[in-house]
């Protein structure tokens, strides 16, 4: 069997995601943990897995009666790359993240929701699709629905500017095994523009789905607040929180403008 290394495909099914067309709704939620893909068994109907490989884990099913998919992206931009260029490809038509973030202001609190309007650029492998002054930015669509969705759960919400770093450690300003690789001023630097948080994977997103015409949108739960120091130790009930805005802004998304494409 010849398998093309340009675009390769086995038996159908795209090379890492490993799921072919007809596996995932048009509107996809995209942790970047695995095991964040299980909680929707019990938030969704009919959910299945239907492929695992390496850090990409997609289920299936639908919530309210609209289908919906979950993939798990890994950490960062390069396998963030790799799972929506595939999605893409598969038909996906939304790709909302769901993942957790660093504050950088005491006012927002652990446990908060943040929703990104736009991302610095600085995950790498989106550089390789459009120059740095092309803007990361979200849909305008998703953004909407997704604050429609924090005010009917009653949810404290935040919206603005993210960091969208390649880097946990001196990217984002923390020591390295004892080591310093940026001045202490980098989360000051941050912060002067107006940069409300940080984290590892929506810039990707914003950029190609803005290159590809289709909605992308982030939404995360702010598990550490970088000025205070604080870390959320069990930040199991803001993710699960967070889930179930992002599946109320899944319905609100069919209804407002997936149905009424042209």
């Amino acid at each position: 069997m010849e398998i093309s290394a340009e675009n390769p495909r086995f038996e159908g099914k795209v090379p890492h995601l490993m799921c072919k067309e007809g596996d995932i709704a048009e509107v996809v939620l995209i942790p970047g943990d695995p095991a964040r893909v299980n909680m929707f068994q019990d938030l969704c109907d009919d959910f299945r897995i239907v492929a695992s490989n390496r850090e990409y884990t997609i289920g299936t099913g639908k919530y309210q009666g609209y289908p919906v998919s979950i993939c798990s992206t890994g950490i960062g931009g390069p396998s963030t790359e790799i799972a929506v260029i595939e999605l893409i490809e598969l038909g996906a038509k939304a790709l909302i993240r769901i993942g957790g973030t660093g504050v950088l202001t005491s006012e927002i609190k652990c446990g908060d929701m943040v929703i990104t309007t736009g991302s610095m650029r600085l995950g790498g492998s989106s550089s390789f699709y459009a120059p740095v002054e092309y803007p990361a930015v979200a849909s305008f669509e998703v953004i909407h629905c997704l604050i429609d969705a924090c005010k009917n759960r009653g949810s404290n919400y935040w919206k603005g500017i993210s960091a969208s770093v390649g880097s946990f450690f001196a990217g984002q300003g923390r020591t390295a095994i004892g080591k310093k690789f940026y001045n202490s001023d980098l989360i000051e630097k941050y912060r002067k523009l107006n940069i409300i948080n940080m984290e590892m994977e929506s810039e990707t997103i914003l950029t190609l789905g803005n290159l590809f015409g289709i909605f992308t949108g982030s939404i995360c739960a702010v598990h550490a607040n970088r000025e205070t120091d604080e870390w959320l130790y069990d930040f199991s009930p803001a993710q699960k929180q967070m889930c179930m805005i992002a599946l109320d802004a899944v319905v609100l998304l069919y209804n407002r403008y997936l149905s009424n494409e042209d």
